[in-house]
């Protein structure tokens, strides 16, 4: 397969049929992944669970020896790396010139009320730190890199005016505009999830009130569902452990349901639940499921009056998971705003899913040479199973 795709290619002359090397880093706000691939594929791919402990030169260092674990399985070294693409959740500041992570799913000091993070940092000098080490580094936030890979090698391609929107655990977008990406002075842009939809509304992890996140995320849809139901409904005989349990438990936004002698408690129920709940039947999950798609479709409306895009791919758990649900709701909401902008909008599931983090950051830094090569060949699909790395390793 190698020699297939190197044939032709005009890296061919200047690299051994081995290389270039590419790295790929995706950071979140649980794990962080590290890929490494050639031209023919991605050739190795390692996790571990983001340790937030220490100095805020934690998290760099750990993708530092991630990557470096990653090329001592191809028997390579770091310096053979070519170009590094890291695809992070935000939002990113701007210190002496250079991006720094200013996310308070990572930094405990912007998080301080919800005393979860056990750390005092309130940014992480990512691009400071990397550069040091690599000579070749592009960074962006998650939404963008899944915009641009989705637009290389999945629902986009060919689109010049394109939104992704991830509806998951949280709500972040990217966006194209005249077959250019939209950034912002930080890097931040399109922020589509806090974006302000009702006055007095709940809290966002973001501090804000009322935004997109705060309605229609997956977190949302759990709290939503658990304000609407008692101790006595939900011990009562018309919500049973089997209606939670039904349908996939293993979707990422879906936590072990805590069955107890009488039922399920209030704490048990995840948006995942809630969805099994819909199928069921249920009134209340009905209600809260309807609401969240509504003001989700509501916040597309909101950015497609500044945009004009064309095309809305939409991915994440939430969404993926449950899309014959909830793509009837958005597009019947989505299509009662101003016909003028509304018209010939269409709505595209993300077409990457499980590939997309590693795709995400890949597409930053792939050689043009290579993109109408994996186009056509699609090797992500054979990509070796991750290697889970032990927590209790010394950095």
């Amino acid at each position: 397969m190698i020699q297939d795709l190197v044939k032709g290619s005009d890296l061919a002359g200047k690299y051994n049929m081995d290389g270039p090397y590419l790295a790929a880093v995706d950071i979140g706000g649980t794990k962080i992944t590290v890929s490494i691939a050639n031209i023919s594929g991605i050739l190795v791919k390692v996790y571990r669970a983001v340790q937030l402990e220490g100095d805020n030169l934690a998290v760099p260092g750990q993708v530092d020896y991630l990557i470096e674990h990653a090329c001592r399985q191809l028997g390579i070294g770091k310096d053979d790396i070519y170009a590094l693409g890291v695809s992070t959740c935000g939002p990113f500041g701007i210190r002496d010139g250079e991006l720094v992570l200013v996310a308070p799913n990572l930094c405990g000091g912007l998080a301080k009320e919800r005393e979860i993070i056990p750390n005092d940092w309130t940014e992480i000098p990512l691009q400071r730190e990397l550069s040091r080490i690599y000579k070749k580094i592009h960074i962006e936030n998650d939404g963008i890199s899944a915009v641009t890979a989705e637009r290389m090698f999945g629902a986009g391609r060919g689109e010049d005016n394109v939104v992704y929107i991830t509806w998951s655990t949280g709500i972040g977008s990217g966006a194209y505009v005249d077959g250019r990406p939209i950034k912002g002075k930080n890097g931040n842009a399109p922020h589509i999830g806090h974006i302000y939809l009702v006055d007095n509304g709940p809290g966002c992890g973001c501090g804000n009130f009322g935004d997109m996140e705060a309605l229609s995320s997956g977190v949302a849809i759990a709290r939503d569902y658990k304000t609407r139901v008692t101790a006595v409904d939900m011990t009562s005989r018309d919500v049973t452990a089997m209606d939670i349990m039904a349908g996939d438990m293993a979707a990422k936004d879906v936590a072990p349901v805590d069955v107890t002698a009488e039922g399920l408690t209030v704490g048990s129920i995840t948006a995942e639940a809630v969805f099994n709940l819909f199928r069921k039947g249920d009134p209340k999950a009905e209600s809260v499921i309807t609401n969240a798609a509504r003001y989700f479709a509501r916040g597309l409306v909101s950015i497609n009056a500044i945009l004009d895009t064309r095309v809305f791919i939409i991915g994440g758990s939430v969404f993926m998971n449950n899309r014959h649900i909830l793509l009837p709701m958005v597009k019947e909401e989505f299509c009662k705003s101003f016909p003028a902008l509304s018209k010939d909008v269409e709505f595209r599931p993300c077409a990457l899913d499980s590939y997309l983090g590693d795709l995400a950051a890949l597409s930053l830094v792939m050689p043009d040479d290579w993109v109408r090569q994996w186009q056509e060949k699609r090797p992500w699909e054979y990509a070796p199973e991750p290697i889970v790395l032990d927590n209790n390793l010394k950095l």
